[in-house]
């Protein structure tokens, strides 16, 4: 078995984000079709290689990884259906264009909701019983890891769950300026220039407002067939909408509407 599964949260497919950041990677997740860099043609060597890499995964934020599974499709639909129906859209509030580590541009929430790790934690655990266990070597091809994203890695299948959580929508592949090793997260020196000309155009064509209003409110899931494979959505369900808190009870107001 070769599939592989995994639990996305994918913008509206309406949203200029969504249609920028599947342009950004060269690829529309929803269609499978290709598509043109947000760039002019004569920009090329200015901005990283086109498509991306990584617009095999197409333009989302990754909920529950890429898992090889016990169960059918259908089973998966079906526990993902029943998920979505218990659980609350998350408001993301304001986003941010990053450079995450190792060295690849991101929209990430300024500062993640407490809610949104709650979310993502409580997919994982739903999620475990149909994960097929990690082998040795899996675990090996990530790199470096501190021990608790190994523990994370051995218990879960991924190393960046619960505490490690952090919700972000990649736009681009990781490349890394010649040196950079072991430089800090998000420095400028260490960031392939290519990188920073692709977030220089994103935040122009994004503007001040990037990402603004976007919530965590549906959950899809994706399946790769081989590896080496585009991943493609099979199924979409909303999340609940959130509830507002309950205004407190005010004496003043409550004894003006009785008079």
């Amino acid at each position: 078995m070769t599939e592989r599964y995994c639990v996305y949260h994918v913008p509206d497919p309406l949203s200029a984000l969504y249609s920028l950041g599947s342009a950004a990677l060269g690829r529309c997740i929803r269609s499978g079709k290709a598509l043109g860099p947000p760039w002019a043609e004569d920009g090329e060597g200015e901005f990283p290689p086109h498509p991306a890499k990584c617009a095999i995964y197409g333009f989302h934020a990754t909920l529950v990884a890429p898992f090889r599974s016990l169960a059918a499709r259908s089973e998966l639909e079906e526990a993902l259906e029943g998920a979505a129906s218990g659980l609350e859209a998350v408001p993301l509030g304001r986003m941010e264009l990053k450079v995450l580590a190792p060295g690849f541009p991101a929209l990430a929430p300024a500062a993640q909701p407490g809610a949104l790790g709650d979310l993502a934690a409580e997919l994982v655990r739903s999620f475990s019983g149909f994960r097929r266990r990690a082998e040795p070597g899996d675990l090996a091809r990530r790199g470096p890891l501190t021990a608790r994203q190994r523990e994370l890695a051995w218990k879960w299948g991924y190393p960046f769950v619960m505490d490690e959580f952090r919700y972000h929508l990649t736009l681009g592949d990781c490349l890394r300026a010649p040196g950079a090793a072991g430089a800090a997260e998000g420095a400028p020196g260490a960031t392939d220039p290519r990188t920073l000309s692709l977030m220089g155009r994103l935040s122009a064509l994004l503007g001040k407002e990037a990402g603004s209003g976007l919530a965590a409110d549906a959950l899809c899931l994706a399946r790769q067939d081989r590896a080496g494979a585009p991943f493609d959505i099979l199924a979409e369900y909303a999340l609940k909408p959130r509830r507002k808190p309950a205004r407190p009870f005010s004496r003043q107001f409550g004894a003006e509407a009785q008079k």
